[in-house]
């Protein structure tokens, strides 16, 4: 019998319980930086090696099962039982099956570079680092785990355009750095000034490059054909905006937070047709606009938006036929995989609807490409989602579950919840408390990976050597990563947590803090959340295109495309995560279909600034204050790729919504829709677009 290193060789996906005979857990990407440094020192290697590798094990084939280029991988025939173009599995019931072996594929890749690499070092060091790659599990991107302290970000404030929050939720710093430090083989020395293979994919003949047609057809898209970049100021930047990226991923944080709990528990999301996917499962308007509840999903409301909120317009991230050549894609998609974990406990029973009579269960439908078996190129037998319904045969779980009875779903309830819900204000929850003791962020830069070499010594970045000159010294706290706790891992990891990592002190903040109590009673002036619900043609753009909302006066708001997402009155968005139908025939089917996106965005935390701030008309969140304030105050703007800004009257089958979740004193919750908002809204609208 072949040994599962030699069959996950050939591109089968044997998961990394067959490859190391044991199951370990998912972490934040941060927690796996300071607890498991020796891992992380083995990873970041293996990727910057699969970078510089072509062949079909290597990233740029790996990436490419993605979107572009429109080759068959592994010679498999498509999904769609065509020639033509993609295994996209977006729109689409299998979109959070499809991704599962995609992710372990990468994964158990990686591993085994890992431990190619392990073998390099010399003793004492080899059997460490080969101890190290079995723990190996990709990490994620956890988008609510605070990064930093207290931040300043597009808002509602004193200032009128800016607002702050004790902490920081921008992407996690390794993830920014462009040049790290690591320990190699053979002799474990320290080396500085190495690629950081987590900041970009440079596309080239030697590392793997798109053939020609795919590159002038994406450099027509406004995207760089040399490099993945986050935010770029134009097709040929080759750095990310930072503060940009940092904005967009603190403004609106707080809604998308509420937002993720609700669809992992909240009985609108019971099934696996209202959250899996952002089609309109009922495919009706007239339903969509009459409903109040369920039109966010996974895919759209978490997977789609934050593709757009970390890539930018114009960013590689923010299209499906680019976005998994961006090194955060993996960590991204292991988040969106994490969350759906989740609601798989809370509804450990749901699973996909019953066939029409004479068709194939969905469930039992080939994710292809990925090989439980392989007897040649294209030949095998493939993954279905019936193989993906579980994580521990993958060999990973997430460490949210470690030693929690998932059986127990009140407990699982509150021990997810009390995560999470500090930095949120809802009915039940009024008021930002302090995150706990395992959320606090972690000092990641006092580590060995942002070391710098200053005169032939090593040299601490400014802001780990000296903790106290950060902005987090102003507000929130780090953690210091020496325990288990801080660093969010269960007790049988507690002891690979390194002693290098220092703790920075921190000054209590006082900007929206308020002491822990007891849930309170609903306060008649906020007992509802506010939503604006969107529905659109999928295949609108013919590609990804985001609608943005806003919630103020007609000339304050920016006509710059360019400027939206750093706009103090941005609400929410909607990004539609659709590849152009020349390059995916999924894409084609669905718009042959008509299929429609649907999305909500949470505008209660805007609301909530408004009704802080003197004289600016909205007394409290109740309907007779809301209604007539987003008559005068809501508007929606949309922009297809290129950043072109749309018409909303001209985008195919836009409708727009307003609704509200209330909260009732005991305990309950009902849906109410406001469909006379919208209509007084397009009534009273201008003629000119933009307007």
């Amino acid at each position: 019998m072949a040994k599962p290193q030699d069959v996950a060789a050939t591109g089968v996906v044997v998961g990394m319980k067959e490859l190391t005979g044991e199951v370990h857990p998912r972490v934040d990407i941060d927690v796996l930086l300071v607890s498991q440094p020796d891992t992380f020192n083995l990873f970041l290697q293996a990727l910057g090696t699969l970078q510089k590798n072509p062949k079909l094990l290597g990233y740029y084939q790996l990436a490419g099962i993605h979107g572009l280029p429109t080759n068959n991988w592994d010679d498999v025939g498509k999904r769609f039982n065509d020639d033509n173009y993609g295994y996209c599995a977006h729109g689409v019931l299998i979109f959070p099956t499809w991704h599962r072996p995609y992710l372990s594929l990468v994964e158990q890749t990686i591993y085994l570079q890992m431990v190619e690499i392990a073998g390099r070092y010399d003793e004492p060091h080899r059997q460490k680092y080969l101890d190290a790659a079995k723990t190996f599990r990709l990490p994620y991107l956890d988008y609510f785990r605070p990064r930093d302290g207290k931040v300043e970000f597009p808002g509602l404030g004193p200032n009128a355009s800016q607002t702050t929050f004790p902490y920081n939720f921008r992407l996690p710093d390794i993830l920014n750095e462009k040049k790290i430090a690591l320990r190699l083989p053979p002799d474990n020395e320290l080396a500085y000034d190495i690629d950081n293979p987590l900041y970009t994919y440079e596309f080239s003949e030697a590392n793997g490059q798109l053939p020609k047609s795919n590159q002038d057809y994406i450099a027509h898209q406004g995207y760089s054909t040399s490099q993945t970049v986050r935010y770029p100021a134009d097709s040929n930047s080759t750095t990310h905006d930072l503060p940009e990226l940092s904005n967009a991923l603190n403004s609106g944080r707080e809604g998308r937070n509420s937002l993720a709990l609700a669809l992992i528990h909240s009985q609108p999301y019971g099934r696996l047709e209202t959250v899996a996917s952002d089609f309109l499962a009922e495919g009706d308007l007239t339903i969509f606009s009459s409903r109040a509840e369920g039109s966010g999903s996974l895919e759209g409301s978490i997977h789609g938006n934050y593709h757009v909120l970390i890539g930018g317009q114009g960013g590689h991230m923010s299209t499906p036929i680019l976005a998994a050549f961006d090194p955060v894609f993996w960590f991204h998609h292991c988040q969106v995989d994490r969350l759906w974990a989740f609601w798989q406990a809370f509804h450990p029973k749901e699973w996909f609807p019953e066939p029409e009579v004479g068709q194939l269960a969905e469930e039992k439908k080939d994710l292809l490409p990925f090989y439980k078996s392989r007897s040649g190129p294209g030949n095998g037998i493939f993954f279905n989602s019936d193989d993906s319904r579980e994580t521990e045969p993958f060999g990973y779980i997430y460490d949210d579950f470690v030693g929690v009875d998932t059986s127990d779903l009140p407990a699982l309830r509150k021990h997810i919840d009390d995560k999470y819900i500090w930095a949120s204000r809802t009915p039940s929850h009024p008021r930002i408390t302090e995150p706990p003791s395992n959320m606090i962020p972690l000092n990641v830069r006092s580590t060995q990976f942002f070391l710098k070499e200053t005169n032939g010594s090593a040299k601490l970045s400014r802001r780990a050597a000296n903790p106290t000159d950060s902005s987090t010294a102003d507000g929130g706290a780090i953690a210091d990563s020496k325990t288990g706790e801080s660093a969010g891992l269960p007790g049988t990891f507690i002891s690979s947590v390194q002693s290098t990592v220092q703790s920075v002190p921190m000054k209590p903040q006082s900007v929206l803090t308020a002491t822990a109590q007891n849930p309170p009673e609903i306060d008649s002036k906020f007992d509802r959340e506010w939503y604006v619900d969107s529905v659109v043609k999928r295949a609108a753009a013919n590609g990804p295109f985001t609608i943005y909302f806003f919630l103020s006066l007609s000339g304050e708001l920016t006509t710059d495309p360019n400027n939206y997402s750093q706009s103090p009155y941005l609400a929410g968005i909607n990004h539609v995560f659709a590849a152009p139908r020349e390059v995916c025939s999924n894409c084609g089917d669905l718009e042959a279909a008509g299929q429609l996106a649907s999305d909500t965005s949470p505008i209660t935390p805007l609301l909530l600034d408004y009704v802080d701030i003197p004289d600016n008309g909205l007394e409290s969140l109740r309907p007779e204050h809301v209604k007539p304030f987003l008559v005068k105050y809501l508007r929606w703007r949309v922009v297809y790729h290129g950043n072109i800004k749309q018409d909303p009257r001209d985008v195919p089958d836009l409708k727009v919504s307003v609704s509200a979740k209330v909260y009732h004193q005991d305990g309950s919750r009902t849906f109410e829709v406001y469909p006379d908002v919208v209509e007084e809204i397009l009534r009273n609208a201008s003629s000119t677009a933009g307007a």
